[in-house]
């Protein structure tokens, strides 16, 4: 009877469903994260922590150092990493992240938008500058 039931809970245990994240940063949890479309409706100019799941659009192909997040309400979600810190691999887009740290609403310099844009191979666009500007300590990329 004991042998049965152990061998039921180690079936059990091969066959559940796992997400499997490389860790950039501190380390962070998955649970409890927001969606992009939650994340954005309590988003705003005053500086507010965060865990935020979504797909990652562009990676700095510079060094890592910066990445934007896809969403369906057109906003440029810019996420970089507290004190320069850490970087994310550079061939990541398309892929589920997880991010947690500080976020607000901001109008970048035009300086800084011209720079992101270079960075990112995109030509300048005035509407550039309008971005959320999310600092994060920790972010989990799912891996495959």
């Amino acid at each position: 009877m004991r042998y049965t039931f152990l061998l039921l809970i180690v079936a059990f245990a091969c066959n559940s469903v796992s997400e499997k994240f490389s860790t950039h940063g501190s380390e962070i949890t998955s649970d409890n994260a927001l969606s992009i479309k939650d994340f954005l409706q309590k988003v705003n100019e005053e500086e507010s922590t965060f865990k935020v799941r979504g797909t990652i659009e562009e990676v700095c192909q510079m060094k890592g150092c910066w990445m934007t997040l896809r969403n369906e309400m057109g906003e440029n979600v810019r996420v970089t990493f507290k004190d320069y810190g850490f970087f994310v691999p550079k061939d990541i887009s398309g892929r589920e992240v997880i991010i947690e740290g500080t976020a607000s609403r901001e109008v970048l310099e035009e300086d800084v938008a011209r720079h992101y844009a270079e960075d990112g191979g995109k030509e300048y666009d005035e509407s550039m500058r309008n971005s959320i500007s999310f600092v994060a300590h920790g972010v989990l990329v799912k891996e495959g």
